[in-house]
């Protein structure tokens, strides 16, 4: 069994409040669950305003979490180069609301959440779920770390963004770093037409993240049931750099969870980082 607590074990009892409870939802597959951010539309015309979701589950399936500030570090805004700070009330949902558009171009919207932390019962439980997000080796070194097999505590934290096309799409609306330490980013703009598939460069700390698994979740335009969306995987080449197929038109997330070794606080002995990406390519 996985438990999820607030605060790091051994540092005192915690009491998760269940709207937190929300935020550690998990998958089927040990602890795997992502979070990403769900704006009300893509492709937005000039002038208008947005609202943004941010929601845990799996298969693009999640609750709308509302605002809290001891779990978000920050909500930041992109409509160029010079980002803004977005603020929020505590509760609010759409955790991001109304948010003015007055600037064409690719718009990012980035959050960084606070560290939470998971507590897994058995090692099998933790394999299981390092196998399913592509770090089968973060097994081994636990051993040569020579860590408990049980009650292994882990703080997680999370890295969404996503992208809005704001008007006419221009040959100089492309996506660029925001700086989130662990960040998924297109090699242009998934909206300009005819395209099969985008390049996405994930980085860690500014720098490549090289042969690192991307899982990619898609789901069609105009379809609600969580077993239409699809789940495939690729890993970033020497240079960071996957392939992305845009075959279908629809809400994709890209997914990719990196994990470092630490020691503490309390009784944590590993520190992931969740990168998230998504978009919605429109129907023809």
């Amino acid at each position: 069994m996985v438990h999820t607590r607030s605060t790091p074990t051994n540092c005192g009892k915690a009491v998760l409040p269940n709207i937190l409870l929300s935020l550690c939802l998990t998958a089927s597959s040990a602890a795997a669950h992502e979070f990403w951010l769900d704006p009300q539309s893509s492709i937005v015309e000039l002038g208008q305003s947005l609202s943004i979701d941010m929601r845990v589950g799996q298969n693009l399936v999640g609750q709308a979490l509302p605002y809290l500030d001891n779990v978000v570090r920050e909500i930041k805004h992109w409509p160029s180069d010079a980002p803004s700070d977005l603020k929020a009330r505590l509760g609010d949902r759409p955790a991001m609301q109304g948010v003015a558009l007055d600037q064409p171009g690719l718009h990012r919207f980035t959050l960084e959440t606070n560290p939470a932390f998971i507590v897994f019962d058995t090692f099998a439980e933790f394999t299981e779920y390092l196998e399913y997000e592509g770090l089968a080796d973060i097994a081994v070194m636990h051993i040569d770390r020579q860590l408990s097999q049980a009650d292994i505590a882990e703080a997680y934290i999370r890295n969404a963004r996503t992208l809005v096309q704001v008007g006419p799409l221009a040959p100089d609306h492309s996506d660029a770093s925001t700086g989130l330490p662990f960040e998924l980013i297109v090699e242009g703009n998934p909206f300009t037409a005819d395209q099969s598939e985008i390049d996405v460069m994930l980085s860690w700390q500014g720098d490549p993240a090289p042969f690192t698994q991307i899982a990619i979740f898609q789901k069609p335009s105009g379809v609600q049931a969580p077993s239409v969306a699809t789940r495939t995987l690729v890993t970033t080449d020497k240079a960071g750099i996957a392939t992305i197929s845009l075959g279908v038109a629809g809400q994709y997330l890209l997914n990719a969870v990196r994990m470092e070794p630490v020691a503490g606080p309390g009784s944590v002995v590993w520190q992931s980082h969740w990168a998230s990406l998504t978009f919605e390519i429109p129907s023809p």
